[in-house]
């Protein structure tokens, strides 16, 4: 299994797109995806808020 990085572990979990996008989502959720800037590294998920992914990439 391979590990990835997370630049804000602490807030890995309850925050970031890439755990979210396996759970259901609700309208409130659904705004970190609106326009996206930036791209998670791990697992490419694309988010508005750099803050919102493990390691961002600005698109």
């Amino acid at each position: 299994m391979t590990e990835f990085s997370c630049q804000n572990p602490e807030e890995h979990c309850d925050l970031h797109a890439c755990q979210l996008t396996g759970k259901e989502r609700n309208p409130d959720v659904d705004k970190i995806f609106e326009n996206p800037r930036f791209a998670c590294t791990n697992c490419g998920v694309k988010v508005h808020d750099a803050a919102n992914v493990c390691m961002p990439k600005e698109l």
